[in-house]
């Protein structure tokens, strides 16, 4: 159990074909809660996270929660 997060901050403006409002970067603070678990299958290790992020400060992107459930066997 513990706390996860991340900051995104673009630093490059976007470009392209489809640029039709200008150039802008983006940016976003998160932070949440995760729990893992480590376990045995068979003669392998297997591992399942469940972490939720929400993001906050958002400029020039949605903000919300996001949730990610990991699950990794190791050989």
């Amino acid at each position: 159990m513990g706390a996860v997060g991340y900051f995104y901050d673009q630093i490059t403006p976007d470009s392209g074909r489809g640029d039709r409002v200008g150039s802008f970067e983006s940016r976003v603070i998160a932070v949440g809660p995760q729990i893992g678990y480590i376990f045995p299958i068979g003669d392998h290790q297997a591992y399942v996270n469940l972490k939720g992020y929400k993001e906050f400060d958002a400029v020039h992107r949605a903000s919300g929660w996001n949730l990610w459930l990991t699950f990794s066997i190791s050989l």
